[in-house]
């Protein structure tokens, strides 16, 4: 993504993704197609790529939706550190109760 959060475009980069996840599904040309992405976010399309029929299940476009969705959140605040602080702790605290066993819920 940029380095300035307000300069990516979430709702493309959502709609890139599920598109480049339904080509892949259903083994269509995805060569020059997605070029939003893999302008903002190169190394997000390159782990869709790599792992679409291995890790990308149901947790996974969770995941990256609750991420996306924070990153709106902080685009539309009017205090951008406060929201980028709560929607850090929000996303950390989601990851770490799914993946430290010790916080698996």
């Amino acid at each position: 993504m940029s380095g300035n959060i307000h300069d990516t475009n979430i709702n493309i980069i959502k709609k890139e993704v599920y598109d480049l996840i339904y080509d892949l599904e259903n083994n269509n040309d995805i060569i020059g197609k997605y070029n939003y992405l893999t302008s903002t976010s190169k190394t997000l399309y390159e782990y869709i790529i790599k792992n679409y029929n291995k890790q990308l299940n149901e947790s996974f476009i969770n995941n990256l939706e609750m991420m996306l969705n924070g990153i709106e959140k902080i685009q539309k605040s009017r205090n951008t550190e406060k929201e980028q602080h709560d929607q850090s702790v929000l996303i950390g605290e989601k990851l770490a109760s799914q993946y430290i066993p010790q916080l698996k819920k």
